[in-house]
This record gives C-alpha cells, sequence and structure tokens, in this order.
C-alpha cells in the first residue's frame, strides 16, 4: 500500500507545482544517477547555459544500483518501492519538478512519479520528455512494451540512448522529436586503446560488473575452467563485488581453477581500469550486455558476447567487429569463444574500434543530447 505520507505530499505538489513559478528553469527527476553518469552530468552542467536542476533518489529498486553523481544543482528525493520492488513512487521537490519549463523523466513504467509527471504536466502544457530504453529488455513484441509506448505518446519527445533507437522511435510515432544522449561511460579525451604489448604480454580474461545472479558470472567461471585446458597462460580477472562472491569463490575451487582466478574487487577510474584492459586478451559478457561493451570497446579489446540475451542498445556497437558472439548458457561454446580470442590476441589492441567509441560513446556526445533535447535543439 502507499505510504499516507507519500501520497499526501504527492498530491500537494500536484495542486500547487504550476503555481511557483520558476521561470525558465529546467530539469531531470530520476531515479537514480549511477557514478558512472558522473563525466556526463560535470560536462552537462558545466556548459548548461540556464537553471538546471536535478531530482534523483539514493538507490533504485535493484538497491545495488546507487546514485553517485555530485554535481551543482543535484537534490536528493524519497524512494518509496511498492508492490513487492515492482514500481516505486519518488517524492520531494515535486513542486519544483511540475514549475519547470523543461522537465525529463525516465522512461520507465514502474516509476509511478513519472506516470504522474507526466499527465499533470501535459495537462499544465508543460513540456516534458522521457529518456531510457525504448523497449523492454525482452524485445519490442512483449506485453510490457505497449506501455512505454504510452509514456512516449504523452511526452513531448523522446531521448533514446542510441542510434538505432532513434530511427525506430521516429518510426513509431513519426513528428515527435526524438533526441540520441549515446549510452557512455568516459571523456573521449579518456578514450584510449588499452596499453600495445606483446602477445605474451596479453594472459586475461576480464569480466568487469556486479556479482549477481541476473549476471551469470558462474558461466564466465565455468567457461574459463574448460579453456583454460587448452591455453594455460589464460588467467581470470573478476573485477567487481556482489552478492556472490563467496559462491565463485567456492565455484572456482571445486573446477580446480582457484589459482587462475583473480577476484580484484571494486576498479573506480578511467586509469586504474585501463591497466586491466592492457593485459586482456578479451572482456566477456555472459548475460545481457550494455555499458560495459562500450567500456570494452573504448579500450580496443574485444567482448565474448552471449547471443540470446536481452542486450540492452549498445549491442549496436557490435558492428564495429569487436564482439564474439557466443552461445546462451553454454559454458563450451563460450570457452571456445575465449580460446578465438586468446590466438587473435596479436591484433590488440584494436585501435579503429577505440576511435569510434570515442568519435560516437563519449560522455560529450551524451551531454550534447541532454543538452539539445533540454532547449529544444534539432541538429
Amino acid at each position: 500500500m502507499l505510504k499516507n505520507r507519500g501520497i499526501a505530499e504527492l498530491v500537494k505538489g500536484l495542486r500547487a507545482g504550476a503555481d511557483e513559478g520558476h521561470g525558465a528553469a529546467v530539469g531531470m527527476y530520476l531515479a537514480v544517477l549511477p557514478t558512472y553518469r558522473q563525466s556526463c552530468m560535470e560536462i552537462l552542467v558545466d556548459t548548461f547555459d540556464g537553471d538546471l536542476r536535478l531530482f534523483v533518489s539514493d538507490k533504485h529498486l535493484d538497491r545495488s544500483v546507487k546514485s553517485g553523481v555530485r554535481v551543482p544543482g543535484l537534490r536528493e528525493v524519497r524512494m518509496v518501492r511498492l508492490l513487492g520492488d515492482r514500481a516505486f513512487l519518488q517524492v520531494g521537490h515535486l513542486r519544483e519538478a511540475l514549475a519547470l519549463e523543461t522537465l525529463i523523466v525516465d522512461l520507465n513504467p514502474r516509476s509511478i512519479t513519472a506516470w504522474m509527471l507526466l499527465v499533470i504536466r501535459r495537462v499544465l502544457k508543460k513540456r516534458t520528455l522521457v529518456w531510457g530504453h525504448l523497449h523492454p529488455r525482452a524485445g519490442s513484441e512483449t506485453r510490457t512494451a505497449s506501455i512505454r509506448h504510452a509514456m512516449r505518446r504523452l511526452a513531448a519527445g523522446t531521448i533514446s540512448y542510441t542510434y538505432s533507437d532513434q530511427d525506430e522511435a521516429r518510426q513509431e510515432l513519426p513528428g515527435q522529436p526524438v533526441w540520441v544522449a549515446t549510452n557512455a561511460l568516459y571523456r573521449a579525451e579518456d578514450i584510449q586503446p588499452s596499453a600495445r604489448r606483446e602477445s605474451v604480454g596479453r594472459t586475461d580474461v576480464l569480466y568487469v560488473g556486479r556479482f549477481e545472479t541476473a549476471k551469470k558470472v558462474d558461466l564466465v567461471v565455468r567457461a574459463f575452467a574448460v579453456a583454460v585446458q587448452g591455453n594455460p597462460d589464460l588467467r581470470l580477472r573478476l573485477v567487481g563485488g556482489g552478492s556472490q562472491r563467496k559462491q565463485l569463490e567456492e565455484l572456482a575451487e571445486q573446477l580446480s581453477v582457484a589459482d587462475k582466478v583473480h577476484f580484484e574487487g571494486w576498479i573506480e577510474g578511467v586509469a586504474a581500469l585501463g591497466e586491466f584492459y592492457s593485459t586482456a586478451v578479451c572482456s566477456v559478457s555472459p548475460g545481457f550486455a550494455g555499458l560495459g561493451l562500450t567500456q570494452s570497446l573504448g579500450f580496443g579489446v574485444p567482448m565474448v558476447v552471449a547471443k540470446d540475451e536481452p542486450h540492452s542498445p549498445e549491442i549496436e556497437l557490435a558492428q564495429t567487429g569487436g564482439v564474439i558472439w557466443v552461445e546462451s548458457d553454454d559454458p563450451t561454446s563460450m570457452a571456445q569463444g575465449l580460446q578465438t580470442a586468446f590466438q587473435q590476441r596479436g591484433r590488440l589492441p584494436a585501435e579503429d574500434i577505440s576511435q569510434f567509441v570515442r568519435q560516437q560513446y563519449s560522455a560529450e556526445t551524451m551531454a550534447q543530447g541532454l543538452h539539445d533535447a533540454l532547449k529544444g535543439i534539432q541538429r
């Protein structure tokens, strides 16, 4: 059930928001802004000519996804989780959000606040944009795809993560403006090929991310245990952390590869991560691929990716040739992919792929898309 205080604050904001009058101020009311958005938001805030306000909660429905961005104009709002963590309501600064000239909200049907802001601001003739994945991870043919479509129809425009999504969005709602804020991690100057090394200096299979069940990290350990039998120089480096770490350590022991599986913990910063990619023959995505693909290809390192997964739109980067496809949920097939990467390690780093990411998927291109959307600029 909704908490009474949350409902009271929401209703109060909806009734009074339009009367606050904040001039030409604009803003973004989002579930979270994780640390990997820091560069993008710094650029956006530093270059935005006007009053820009950001409203976020500290954690998402998945509590392992947390806000970490620190920039001027940031306001924290409270998240109330509902229906067994299947939906959420955000409360706080609703009067401000309703009064802004332009507001960006999440393209996420689970956000009750996003729905409310879309509806009320439409009645008030206020410009509201939605930002996020065009379709659910399960694809455009799933039942919930129509719900996202309904959110977009309420909005005055859409901000997509990729160019392919932009084209599809325009076809679905002809006449509605669509901007691209490419889902990026780093500033262009930081997107560089990892250090060039002799083949013997590249020995690592690299996983970067959370150790959670949905990420299928155990599949990487199982595949590595097969691949290392034919390539004893290989080692597996797991960068990150999460609830599955102990189980992964036990699995490595059971498969007799514990001495070759290294748990590196969380590594922050492009320079520190670059050191890991400089000794990698590949990175690996056992579940859905997303920002990790952007990161790996930015360093000029290919990624071994499972085929039949609900990949994020960033999978369009497979067109660069930087993806080695393997069968889903199949350790043997993934092991073959790891072996292929090991055999091709002499070609690394792939400088042309890194350059493509630098030009198309930088924090600058992401910030530019958000800037143009807020300003209503069509390029």
